[in-house]
């Protein structure tokens, strides 16, 4: 029978296989990782455009808001006007209803003569 021969590896072939084996996995996690990288990229994509949305929203919101403050200090004055002319008595009352009549209403006196502007001023 013959002996055969068995060629051992050298120390310097034996490290090459062990760097081999270590680069491998490395390249498997690198895989892993994009996933992750992709995953990460997609959830700024998104807090970002919620982030424009949320914006835009508080602005119109806000718009909003002022409308409303605005017609709040209308109220409030017309409020104000209402208190005082509740407590007109006598004269005063009638010389305010005479007002509002002749201005608002467009009223007349009896014997009074109506000029209408042509023109348009």
């Amino acid at each position: 029978m013959k002996k055969e021969k068995t060629k051992k590896a050298t120390p310097s072939e034996e490290s090459s296989k062990d760097i081999e084996e270590v680069k491998s996995p490395k390249k498997k996690r690198s895989k892993k990782y994009w996933i992750l990288y992709i995953a990460g990229f997609a959830f700024l994509v998104y807090a970002s455009i919620t982030i424009v949305n949320q914006s835009i929203e508080i602005a119109s919101r806000q718009e909003v808001l002022d409308g409303i403050k605005d017609q709040l200090k209308i109220v409030e004055i017309q409020s104000e006007h209402l208190k005082e002319v509740k407590n007109y008595k006598g004269d005063e009352l009638s010389d305010y209803i005479e007002n509002i009549a002749r201005e608002d209403l467009d009223f007349v006196k009896n014997g009074e003569r109506i000029f209408i502007n042509e023109s348009g001023e």
